[in-house]
């Protein structure tokens, strides 16, 4: 029978009759489900993984999924929290499952165009989703149009920027980071939240201006 263990954490060590793949090309040349026990190391290459699965109705093939490890301290402290918080504070952090990339253009004085794209990798449904770009005015808690993203699915939805900031006057071009979140609702009632993950930007520029102010006549 064919064993699947997925390894997002990278902090385990695999076990010896497992096949190890750590990259793309070890994934593309040696995933081929002719061996018996395929163990997957990486983040991108399980999400990847389990996507691939999904498509071929063969997820019950992953017999495991590793979670990240805790030392003792963290044990200890985990287990008081346990006590001290509701359960849906403790499973409402989708920031490694819920993957929220935003990349925004600019140029001149024209509104810029920003593509929003989520993935849920997560079991979850998505739905009433609100977006907050802390670098840009008009994207605080903004509710996007009425979607709701299955588990295993994704949305690509492009927006306009109304607000961005000003070029410095020495500068003809920047790129700057984007930091925020998305928030949405799962299961009815409860809430979650994904933070904007670090390849997120948007590109200032401005339309390039000479500064000559005269007309044909002063030739």
């Amino acid at each position: 029978m064919i064993k699947v263990i997925l390894d997002p954490t990278g902090l385990y060590q695999p076990y010896h009759n497992y096949t190890l793949i750590t990259t793309e090309v070890e994934w593309l040349k040696h995933f081929t489900l002719e061996h018996d026990h395929y163990w997957i190391k990486g983040k991108a290459l399980c999400n990847w993984t389990e996507e691939w699965l999904r498509v071929w109705n063969k997820l019950d093939l992953i017999i495991e999924k590793k979670q990240p490890r805790l030392n003792n301290e963290q044990d200890v402290n985990i287990n008081i929290a346990v006590f001290q918080k509701e359960p849906k504070e403790l499973t409402n952090i989708f920031t490694e499952t819920v993957i929220v990339n935003c990349v925004g253009k600019c140029e001149g004085l024209k509104p810029g165009e920003l593509t929003i794209i989520i993935h849920n990798y997560d079991t979850i449904t998505l739905n009433n989703l609100h977006l907050t770009i802390n670098e840009l005015p008009n994207f605080q808690n903004v509710e996007l149009p009425e979607f709701t993203i299955p588990p295993h699915d994704k949305i690509i939805h492009p927006m306009i920027i109304s607000e961005y900031p000003k070029l410095p006057p020495d500068k003809n071009k920047i790129t700057k980071r984007l930091s925020g979140k998305l928030t949405f609702r799962f299961n009815h009632d409860d809430s979650g939240e994904s933070k904007i993950d670090s390849e997120s930007f948007v590109t200032i520029q401005q339309i390039y201006n000479s500064g000559f102010q005269g007309g044909l006549d002063d030739f």
